[in-house]
């Protein structure tokens, strides 16, 4: 477990966590120990570089949804995007799309445009406003992501590209 300790910066809760999975594997079973000490360790990995990527957003004045959705409304070459495209992309239900929208919209990063042929038809488009942040805002952020994986080698990244295939395979046929 010490490379938890190293990428969550806080051995308590690590402790306390595989604590819990040891305990939840003895009255439930199922898990085994190298099982749980993999799930925890992907867990943090995820939660590390999700703060510190919100870190890198929030000093823009974005979230990190938020910079998802511009960066597909960007790759709609100006055409935009209905809500439920947009929730299919971030696998998110369509209100939580109106809120990220909606926040967008006040920044003037969006805006919000009808089909004209069908009123009912609502299409999220990105402003010149939005261009710009993301023009000036994602080099940087590209090398930050960068920076993170700088430690791997290409073949690290391709057996690691090769493993999380393989989980979302087995997640998809966990959930039938």
């Amino acid at each position: 477990m010490k490379n938890l300790d190293k990428a969550n910066n806080d051995p308590r809760r690590v402790e306390k966590a595989w604590e819990r999975f040891r305990e939840s594997s003895r009255r439930y079973g199922k898990i085994s120990s190298s099982t749980a000490e993999t799930f925890l360790n992907f867990i943090y990995t995820i939660e590390s570089m999700s703060a510190h990527l919100s870190h890198q957003t929030s000093a823009q004045g974005l979230t990190r949804a938020g910079l998802n959705v511009l960066t597909i409304l960007r790759s709609s070459e100006g055409k935009g995007c209905q809500h439920n495209q947009i929730s299919r992309l971030l696998l998110v239900s369509r209100a939580n799309v109106t809120g990220l929208v909606n926040s967008l919209i006040k920044q003037g990063w969006v805006e919000r445009v009808y089909d004209a042929k069908d009123r009912r038809v609502c299409i999220a488009r990105i402003t010149k406003k939005g261009e710009s942040l993301l023009d000036a805002f994602l080099p940087d952020y590209h090398a930050v992501i960068a920076s993170i994986f700088a430690g791997l080698s290409l073949e690290d990244k391709k057996t690691f590209n090769r493993l999380l295939e393989k989980l979302r395979t087995a997640i998809q046929g966990a959930r039938g």
